[in-house]
């Protein structure tokens, strides 16, 4: 019928067609609305194809759309109205727009990132059919774009408002609705969601709501800052405190860790202490569900499981931590794994396991280290570990360091000097004594700036000391000679001085030296001394060839012993 009115009229009659047909609009089924609205269209259509918009002399964008389409505009395409009204794209008509019309409009004309456009949008969407409004909106909005880049200031004001209207409704929802909103029309919002919408929500959920709740917010958790996954992190923990309180667990029927772990807290759980991850999901405390850990949680369990003396479980921990992350999360494991006890008492198998590894991971970035980096690491995370520290390792390292950083490392070790095997302290002296003599040979004594032979030694090698020959001491050190560092000598590095020294022939030196002897390991020291002191050739000269064991040539060029008187 209306199709065979509109073949006779012109732009005048047309118009009254659709005043007419407006002022019944609401006693139309929404079907007929929908038939009738593509005859209007087409003649629009057909007129502008014949060179007649058929639009009003006005310039007000409402008065032009209400002319062409009164109340049926709502069901005409967006693409379609800016083709036909000129100029269409503004927001003066929004109150004849429909949700996704508005939806298209706000796409496509920037206001998802003007704070004033999207305030006039949720205007419009806040009337006698808000949440329906809203929903459609939303929904249309996904359907113009698959990635929304929305501007996060509007994106709060956009998740302000929608909840505001969405939360009037919460008493009445089922779970579909759930489902219908957070893990769909509501997402590229939901990033915004703060904690106190969260609670609200949380107070209306049941436990399957809940689990809707914490997947459609895991979906987002990327997109989230920081500071905001940690805000929300403890309105799931209260809850599940609550719930639990209540004799509901809220937890899945599977006994996976993994997927009660996922169902409780979905990515936020590496928020959560570890010992309140113990005491809400019960068996928590295996190696299950290390992928949901954060680096922390995973130090808690390492620590607490049995893990430091199991080679097997520190393997996979180091599985876990060897990710795209692997450098801030192994710092982040060692710095909380310190936390849980100022003695750790790790096996030294496993030690060594996890230095390897941890090695590995670090090395790769030695490149980039600056001096705070060194410290941080060597003085700090890498303590409980260092006794494990190889001379290949060493070598590494120190190919990447400067004189400062070299101190920091010497220091380092020396702090665990006596936790390392006698073997291990004598594998890493030449590797420290041939950094210094190629630093001294690029022209850099690698010294600290005291006049203290001490100072200078302790900076040098630290307690390594005691394994440096005595020559390389005086080749190394300027001035070395002197007695002042006789606490960081070892007994035969003090009989090599006392020898070279004059000691010998002078009673206050030798007091010294025997001060200096004179400690808990006195008997070992000065059997010591006295063996070295025997190998001295200052000695040998002075006594005479038989007292050091002089050997005598025979004919053949073999040494033998002199023999006796």
């Amino acid at each position: 019928m209306l199709q065979r009115v509109t073949s006779y009229t012109d732009c005048d009659a047309y118009h009254v067609i659709v005043g007419a047909l407006s002022s019944v609009f609401e006693q139309m089924t929404s079907l007929r609305q929908q038939e009738l609205t593509p005859v209007l269209l087409g003649y629009l259509k057909q007129r502008r194809a014949s060179g007649s918009t058929c639009s009003t002399n006005s310039s007000n964008l409402s008065t032009c759309l209400w002319a062409c389409f009164g109340k049926f505009s709502i069901y005409v395409d967006y693409e379609d109205l800016r083709g036909l009204i000129e100029g269409f794209g503004s927001f003066e008509a929004l109150d004849l727009l429909s949700a996704s019309q508005v939806a298209q409009l706000a796409a496509q004309s920037g206001a998802l990132n003007n704070a004033d456009l999207i305030r006039l949008v949720f205007d419009r969407l806040d009337g006698d059919n808000a949440l329906q409004d809203v929903g459609e909106f939303l929904t249309a909005l996904l359907r113009t774009s698959q990635a929304l880049d929305i501007n996060p200031v509007v994106r709060d004001i956009m998740m302000n408002r929608a909840f505001a209207i969405l939360s009037l409704h919460f008493e009445d929802f089922e779970i579909h609705d759930w489902v219908s909103w957070f893990t769909v029309k509501l997402v590229p919002l939901l990033p915004s969601l703060t904690a106190e919408m969260l609670q609200r929500v949380t107070s209306y959920t049941d436990c399957n709501a809940y689990h809707v709740i914490v997947g459609a917010l895991s979906s987002v958790f990327e997109q989230m800052t920081s500071l905001r996954q940690q805000e929300l992190t403890p309105v799931l923990l209260g809850y599940l405190k609550q719930r639990r309180a209540s004799g509901s667990t809220c937890s899945t029927n599977s006994s996976n860790l993994s997927t009660c772990l996922w169902a409780c807290f979905g990515k936020f759980s590496i928020y959560v202490d570890y010992e309140d991850l113990r005491g809400l999901i019960e068996g928590f405390g295996s190696f299950e569900a290390l992928d949901l850990l954060s680096a922390s949680q995973v130090a808690q369990l390492a620590a607490q499981s049995g893990a430091l003396n199991n080679a097997d479980l520190i393997r996979l921990v180091f599985d876990r931590l060897d990710g795209d992350n692997a450098l801030q999360d192994v710092g982040e494991f060692l710095t909380a794994l310190l936390r849980t006890s100022q003695a750790l008492d790790i096996n030294p198998v496993v030690r060594d396991i996890m230095m390897n590894r941890a090695f590995a991971i670090l090395s790769l970035h030695f490149e980039d280290f600056e001096i705070h980096d060194w410290v941080s690491w060597f003085t700090v995370k890498l303590v409980p570990l260092l006794p494990s520290l190889t001379a290949e390792m060493l070598q590494r390292v120190t190919s990447y360091t400067d004189c400062d950083a070299y101190h920091v490392i010497v220091g380092a070790l020396s702090s665990v000097f006596e936790q390392m095997t006698s073997l291990r302290q004598q594998e890493l002296t030449p590797v420290l004594l041939g950094y210094l003599k190629q630093r001294r040979a690029s022209g850099s004594t690698c010294s600290t700036n005291s006049s203290n032979l001490s100072t200078c030694l302790w900076a040098c090698f630290g307690k390594f000391s005691i394994y440096v020959d005595y020559e390389d001491l005086r080749g190394l050190i300027e001035g070395f000679g002197s007695f002042e560092a006789l606490d960081l000598l070892s007994a035969s590095q003090v009989a090599q001085l006392a020898a070279q020294s004059g000691a010998l022939n002078n009673a206050d030196l030798i007091r010294l030296v025997f001060d200096r002897l004179d400690g808990d390991n006195a008997l070992q020291d000065v059997g010591e001394f006295l063996t070295a002191l025997l190998r001295t050739s200052q000695v040998c000269s002075r006594f005479g060839h038989q007292s050091c064991g002089e050997r005598h040539h025979d004919e053949s060029g073999l040494r033998h012993p002199q023999p006796p008187f």
